[in-house]
């Protein structure tokens, strides 16, 4: 997949992504090397086709949301102009899923200002809007 980090430039990026039962669910946690991420997400249709996969995390990482878009091409993603309701790049490799959840709430806190979550919410609000004028 080609994904877009506007800090960071074009990047390509392998991701599994599979289903799962809930019984092996279960066996995982048993296995727990990290927190557990409880997260929503929320895809936006946006230009060309293209969408907006956007997570809404809880518990400890209460008010983060991170957004993510990949792109066909090298040339698409370049080509990129991001929606202004989708905010600035805080940084991929800080906050990911992967060093997200070994963090407890206190170390979140530290990486992330109450202005990204104030700026989060507002961007909540603009997709419920989006959502609700939709139907």
């Amino acid at each position: 997949m080609i994904r877009g980090i506007s800090n960071y430039g074009v990047s390509s990026k392998y991701e599994i992504e599979s289903n799962i039962t809930k019984e092996y669910y279960e066996t995982l946690l048993t296995r727990k090397i990290s927190n557990k991420i409880i997260k929503t997400r929320i895809v936006v249709p946006i230009q060309n086709k293209l969408k907006v996969e956007i997570d809404i995390y809880y518990d400890c990482l209460q008010g983060f949301l991170t957004a993510e878009v990949e792109f066909p091409s090298e040339e698409e993603a370049n080509q990129f102009e991001k929606p202004d309701w989708l905010g600035e790049e805080i940084g991929y490799q800080e906050l990911s899923n992967r060093k997200l959840a070994h963090m407890d709430e206190k170390q979140f806190k530290s990486k992330v200002s109450q202005e990204i979550l104030n700026q989060n919410k507002r961007i909540i609000e603009k997709l419920n809007q989006l959502i609700k004028n939709s139907y």
